[in-house]
């Protein structure tokens, strides 16, 4: 990204939540404010996004599934390529063998020397390329594709062409276990939408309770009585035989005051997430750019001043 691009970037980010006047301990504060805000939109968007079905604009099954797996954004995109491609593209057939097919393609009302070059191999799966690279700029299908794929009766899109950061599922992959958006809660299932709501409602109770010691034990307290429950009802005979000692590092979690900040022995720091902690790396980073900036104007100051106290020794 060019440096113009990535100041244009940091503006919209912080548009609204500060200015060229604003202090640096102000900052700090609206930063948080401004993580707050992105992530409610963040959320409305996902509540949009998983409450909505797209609206299809034929009943081809290669949108059909392009429309269960993206996300809206992504799909509104797609869905764009696609109308081109079924309704204002054509194409002349350049070559043909037993490995290949090449096409030209594109627009009726546009001259040939506009159109794209489709190369469609004969393989174990679809393979198409094509000249004007937007599946490997953006990741989409373009219409020049689609239009070949649909040629060539295809009847669905290939799954090598659907990349997982454009997916519903890319949101809630948890760990190293990836859970699809379409599964539902069973006796012995919860769905991707369970969990990511369980998950978001951790991350905002921590919030909610960081700057209280008070609600953040309680909360602690809760964590542990429920980790305490799942490990009685996991022991083979029973909650009777259950010792006490068979608890020991749950039970024994506790809000330990150490160099004026209460913080726990273990668990549950565990619950923080990990974009947490790249926000809290970034603050860092801001904080030691600005110190330097600043540091910065006073050495240009001081030798500003003293530039013009020898000016006035000489004259």
């Amino acid at each position: 990204m060019p440096t113009s691009g990535r100041s244009e970037s940091i503006h919209s980010f912080f548009d609204g939540f500060v200015n060229s006047k604003t202090i640096l301990n102000e900052f700090v504060v609206q930063y948080d404010k401004a993580v707050e805000s992105r992530r409610a939109v963040e959320e409305d968007e996902d509540f949009k996004t998983m409450n909505s079905k797209p609206i299809l604009s034929s009943v081809h099954p290669i949108e059909a599934k392009a429309g269960e797996c993206y996300t809206k954004n992504i799909f509104d995109i797609f869905k764009k390529e696609w109308i081109e491609a079924t309704q204002n593209l054509t194409h002349e057939t350049l070559s043909k063998c037993t490995k290949e097919i090449k096409y030209r393609v594109g627009q009726v009302d546009i001259d040939k020397a506009h159109w794209r070059f489709v190369s469609y191999r004969f393989t174990n799966q679809v393979n198409v390329r094509c000249s004007c690279a937007k599946f490997e700029t953006y990741g989409i299908l373009c219409k020049h594709s689609l239009y070949v794929i649909k040629k060539r009766n295809v009847q669905t899109l290939p799954d090598h062409y659907i990349l997982p950061r454009w997916t519903l599922d890319a949101r809630f992959r948890l760990g190293s276990h990836s859970v699809r958006m379409h599964e539902i809660n069973t006796e012995k299932e919860v769905s991707a939408l369970t969990l990511w709501y369980v998950r978001a409602n951790c991350n905002k109770a921590i919030e909610h309770a960081k700057d209280s010691p008070s609600k953040i034990k309680k909360f602690n307290n809760l964590v542990i009585k429920f980790l305490e429950d799942e490990i009685i009802q996991k022991k083979p005979n029973g909650p009777q035989n259950v010792s006490q000692d068979s608890c020991v590092g749950i039970s024994q979690l506790d809000m330990m005051p150490h160099k004026g900040v209460l913080k726990m022995q273990t668990g549950l720091s565990l619950l923080w997430s990990w974009q947490r902690k790249r926000e809290l790396v970034l603050i860092a980073r801001i904080w030691v750019i600005m110190l330097l900036v600043v540091q910065a104007e006073r050495q240009r100051r001081l030798y500003k001043r003293n530039d013009e106290a020898i000016f006035l020794k000489l004259f």
